[in-house]
């Protein structure tokens, strides 16, 4: 009868320890999932981890004693309920904590009392992880005892009338839970005191008879918690546990009183009867246990003893069957969630690997159907891209425990190839050790980032690396320069004459000639190089771990500069029209020394614009003297633009002589009379007002002074004549408002505009001839003559020179100087003279220096001249006074 006993009480406490451990698994599941939520948010926006936190409802509900997260040093980052006041408070001495940080290990602990709370708790702590599996803090939750919780299963249930249930902590001899709260915490005797208790902390299941730490005789039953490494009991006092014994063995002896005959019989009938409740009792419970049989009430037949065990017994059941209700509502909300997650969800056995569950985010983005999956595995479906990342995988798994956003390439049924980010946790489903996983597609999102990649980083013409990429190439091949002490080169390549292509042939056809140039320069160089494209035609190649000997990589830098100069001027087509190009090159070599990107790109652009100056297909090294003209050419800027504004300048005048000798015009220049140098020659600051765009403000001055001087000579009979010649740039000319600026000038000054005449070059018909046209036809109403400057060296035709409202063509000097000697400029100024007089326009010559230079001319019919011989640029009262001396003289 006493083996009954004991199989029943053991049955009791199994289904309370399966309960509890349960509930403990329940916890320590959803901590570690609320873990990887919390990990996330940390990662991506920390200053979220509170919200988060407060978010998580079902963390709330499962532990009534807070929870809060750390940072790898245990100060609290978020806490919850925030009225607890944990953030900032450091937990680092905490032995759990340390447990969870330093080993990565999920903790249950035993009871403590709680500070902040002053209520016995016991708390778990999960740690938290980044997407690469290392630990960045640790997500600690507690359970008060005090408040209502799933514990309460052992603090609400008694077991008969003096027993009760406890919950120990064998690794602490501490009373977790029991019937009797004022045992909470309580501490078991030490070891050696009582054998029997020794023989279960130290993992022994069963049942016993023994001398109770409070010093009563009792039946104890023992089962494992497995999950927190604890055991349940409970305990009955012998007295109470024995009492049927007890009772059959009196009426035995009265019935032997009786009647001797008879006691075989009784005994029998007597302990069938005593024990029959204790046999189905017995049976049931254990079918329970092993959940062949639902949990329902048994039936109460008896009021004596075992009519108490079992109607206690019913009172857990009640219990265990509230709990139940939970957590088959807790199933079913994560299965909810498992379901209809838009990620790919699996369950996986660690075992062999195979699919034991899969959710229809799976079947979306993989392509199998359920019943394809379930049984399955990945080999088996062939799901892996790379068999190798699946080796990544399960050594992360076996070295980390779990893994989060790690990014794999898988296979589509279809054979598609995809790229995801897989998380990986560990959980139990019935018994058998599982992964669960989420597979996150970020196929998409790759594919926007490498587009966004190329939007930024590549020219959209050319396919070639544009400036941004260019730039940080350069400084990797600067600091790998320095470390290896190799030499590199920087090569700046401009077109030749691009922008005529352009405007005569249109920008498409630019387009597809840029398109060919790129090509053929990314097969002058090698795989290792870059070639970008920095904006319109400039292009730069960049070369990196050239020789260690400065004039061996100088020596490779030029020959791929040749091989440059030769691709490109092949012929190249444009439908069907073969075009030529010509380039300049600017080459400047880096190397051990430390530099910047800004410096090299400079001394590049340096080398190529002398390059472009000394002509086409022209290569050239950069030199430190070129920083030096540089340097003087930003000086003399600022000085210009500073003569500018304090009116620095003043006109000279060249006299322009007839046949006659007779001086019948002038033709007006500028002189800059700096503080610091005197007289500077217009071809150092000429060109440089043309590149600055200063020339505009410097012409619209000159135009104005001439006007005002032209005025004033129309006030003596002996100037009035003259016709006063202005240059004109092409910047200038191309000013929307150069008609207006004409006009305003003769009409603030009052210059007749009969008596100006303004000279233009050839350059400016090439491009925008009919803008040129309209504005020469519009001056002309009003009376302003035109002359052809430098003629002979330009593009002159007799197409255009027939359409413009010309008065004059002009000689240029270069054919004047060699007239004597060089038959080829005797006969083009021969034929600019008789093509003067063909059109019915007067000829000059300028930079006529000697008499035989004149005589030439004059033999050849031209009776104009201009230069050195008659008179230098001089100024103004100089040229009138030579005005009266030649009036007098005649």
């Amino acid at each position: 009868m006493q083996t009954q006993l004991e199989a029943q009480q053991l049955s009791t406490v199994t289904l309370l320890a399966n309960e509890v451990n349960r509930g403990l698994t329940e916890r320590r599941n959803a901590l570690q999932k609320a873990a990887t939520v919390i990990g996330e948010v940390i990662r991506q926006k920390p200053q979220a981890t509170q919200t988060q936190l407060s978010s998580l409802v079902v963390l709330q509900e499962m532990f009534s004693g807070g929870t809060f997260v750390t940072d790898t040093r245990g100060t609290v980052l978020a806490s919850y309920p925030e009225s607890l006041h944990r953030q900032g408070v450091n937990y680092a001495g905490r032995a759990y904590l340390r447990a969870v940080l330093d080993r990565g290990e999920t903790v249950i602990t035993q009871p403590v009392m709680a500070q902040l709370l002053k209520a016995p708790v016991f708390v778990m702590a999960t740690p938290v992880l980044d997407a690469q599996g290392q630990r960045i803090g640790a997500l600690v939750a507690g359970i008060n005892l005090e408040l209502p919780n799933f514990m309460d299963i052992v603090q609400d249930s008694h077991y008969g009338e003096t027993g009760s249930y406890l919950v120990v902590a064998p690794e602490q001899r501490m009373i977790v839970t029991s019937s009797d709260k004022r045992r909470i915490m309580e501490t078991l005797p030490a070891e050696h005191v009582s054998p029997t208790l020794d023989h279960f902390i130290r993992g022994a299941e069963g049942s016993a008879v023994f001398v109770s730490p409070l010093g009563i005789e009792v039946l104890a039953s023992v089962k494992r918690i497995p999950v927190a490494g604890w055991y349940a009991a409970v305990v009955l006092p012998t007295q109470e546990a024995f009492a049927p014994i007890e009772v059959m063995h009196q009426r035995i002896l009265w019935a032997a009183f009786v009647t001797t005959l008879l006691a075989g019989a009784v005994t029998w009938w007597m302990l069938g009867w005593q024990l029959l409740p204790l046999q189905s009792t017995a049976r049931a419970l254990a079918e329970m246990a092993q959940e062949s049989a639902p949990l329902q009430p048994l039936v109460v037949t008896r009021q004596d003893e075992i009519g108490q065990v079992i109607g206690g017994f019913n009172h857990l059941l009640v219990e265990l069957e509230k709990r139940q209700q939970g957590l088959r509502e807790n199933e079913l909300r994560y299965r909810t969630a498992f379901m209809t997650s838009p990620d790919a969800l699996s369950i996986t056995r660690l075992s062999d690997g195979q699919y034991l569950d899969i959710n229809e985010g799976f079947v979306r983005l993989f392509g199998w159907s359920r019943e394809e999956v379930i049984g399955a595995t990945s080999l088996k479906l062939n799901i892996w891209h790379r068999l190798e990342d699946r080796a990544v995988f399960i050594h992360t798994m076996q070295t980390q425990g779990q893994c989060q956003n790690m990014e794999f390439e898988f296979l589509t049924k279809t054979g598609q190839r995809i790229s995801s980010w897989v998380s990986s946790t560990p959980l139990t489903v019935d018994g058998e050790p599982c992964l669960l996983s989420v597979t996150h597609d970020i196929t998409e999102r790759k594919e926007a980032l490498s587009q966004i990649h190329q939007l930024v980083y590549t020219d959209t013409l050319t396919g070639l690396p544009n400036r941004r990429y260019f730039l940080d190439r350069l400084n990797q091949a600067l600091t790998s320069s320095l470390q290896k002490r190799r030499w590199g080169a920087l090569m700046h390549i401009d077109l030749d004459d691009f922008k005529t292509l352009n405007d005569t042939q249109g920008h498409e056809k630019g387009d597809r000639l840029l398109q060919q140039i790129a090509t053929r320069l990314e097969t002058c160089v090698r795989a290792q190089d870059t070639v970008a494209r920095l904006a319109g035609d400039e292009f730069i190649v960049l070369f990196d771990d050239l020789s260690q000997d400065t004039g061996e990589a100088a020596t490779e830098a030029e020959h791929v500069a040749k091989k440059i100069v030769a691709a490109l001027n092949l012929p190249m087509y444009l439908d069907r029209m073969e075009h030529q190009m010509t380039c300049g090159i600017g080459i400047t070599l880096f190397g051990p020394a430390h530099e910047t990107a800004t410096e090299l790109l400079k001394r590049a652009d340096l080398a190529l614009h002398k390059a472009k100056r000394m002509g086409p297909n022209t290569t050239l090294f950069f030199e430190p003297e070129m920083q030096e003209m540089v340097s003087a050419r930003a000086v003399m800027q600022r000085n210009l633009r500073e003569a500018l504004q304090k009116q620095q300048f003043v006109l000279y005048y060249q006299a322009q002589v007839s046949d006659q000798q007779q001086i019948f015009g002038v033709e007006v220049m500028v002189r800059w009379i700096s503080p610091e140098r005197g007289l500077v020659p217009p071809g150092e600051f000429i060109p440089l007002a043309e590149e600055t765009g200063l020339i505009v403000p410097l012409g619209t001055w000159i135009l104005h002074e001439a006007c005002k001087q032209l005025a004033v000579w129309q006030h003596h009979e002996d100037m009035a004549h003259l016709t006063l010649a202005v240059n004109v740039s092409a910047r200038q000319f191309n000013q929307d408002d150069f008609v207006d600026q004409v006009q305003e000038a003769l009409r603030a000054t009052g210059a007749p505009p009969n008596k100006l005449k303004l000279e233009l070059t050839e350059g400016m018909m090439v491009t925008h001839m009919q803008g040129v046209i309209a504005k020469m036809h519009a001056l002309k109403k009003v009376g302003v003559g035109f002359s052809l400057d430098d003629f002979g060296t330009g593009f002159s035709s007799l197409a255009y020179l027939k359409r413009l409202p010309l008065d004059q063509l002009k000689i240029d000097q270069g054919f004047v100087r060699d007239i004597l000697v060089d038959h080829n400029d005797a006969a083009i100024a021969k034929m600019v003279i008789a093509l003067g007089d063909s059109l019915g326009l007067s000829v000059i010559a300028e930079g006529v220096e000697t008499d035989a230079q004149r005589q030439a001319l004059a033999n050849m019919g031209c009776t104009n001249y201009q230069g050195y011989l008659f008179s230098r640029p001089v100024p103004v009262r100089e040229f009138e006074a030579l005005l009266r001396a030649t009036h007098a003289h005649a």
